[in-house]
C-alpha cells in the first residue's frame, strides 16, 4: 500500500507542475486586461495570444524554441502551424508566420 501512495503521490506532483499549453488554459481567459505584456509567457499564454489576438489556427502550443542570434522563438501550434514570437517590452508579443507576414 506504501509503494501505491508514493506512485501516485509523484504522479500527481508531476501533473500539477505542467506548464499549461492550451488557449483555454491561460490566465488571460479570466482577465483579458493581463494580456498587456510579453514578460513571463507560458505556452497556453502564446496559444491564447496566437489565435485570439492574431487568429491563427493555434489551439494549443506544443514547442517554443529559441533561435540563436534573432530576437524572435519559433512556436509549433498542434495545428502543425509555426509560427514567430517576438517579445516586445510593455506590449504582447508580436506573432508572425513563419515567412514573416500576417497570411
Amino acid at each position: 500500500m506504501k509503494a501505491v501512495w508514493i506512485i501516485a503521490l509523484v504522479c500527481w506532483s508531476g501533473a500539477a507542475l505542467a506548464e499549461p499549453t492550451k488557449a483555454t488554459e491561460s490566465e488571460y481567459v479570466q482577465d483579458i486586461f493581463k494580456a498587456h505584456t510579453s514578460q513571463n509567457l507560458t505556452k497556453a499564454d502564446l496559444a491564447w495570444h496566437a489565435l485570439n489576438t492574431y487568429g491563427w489556427d493555434c489551439e494549443e502550443v506544443l514547442d517554443e524554441k529559441a533561435v540563436p542570434g534573432q530576437k524572435y522563438s519559433v512556436i509549433t501550434c498542434s495545428s502543425g502551424l509555426k509560427l514567430r514570437v517576438y517579445r516586445r517590452p510593455d506590449a504582447h508579443p508580436l506573432i508572425k508566420n513563419m515567412k514573416g507576414g500576417y497570411e
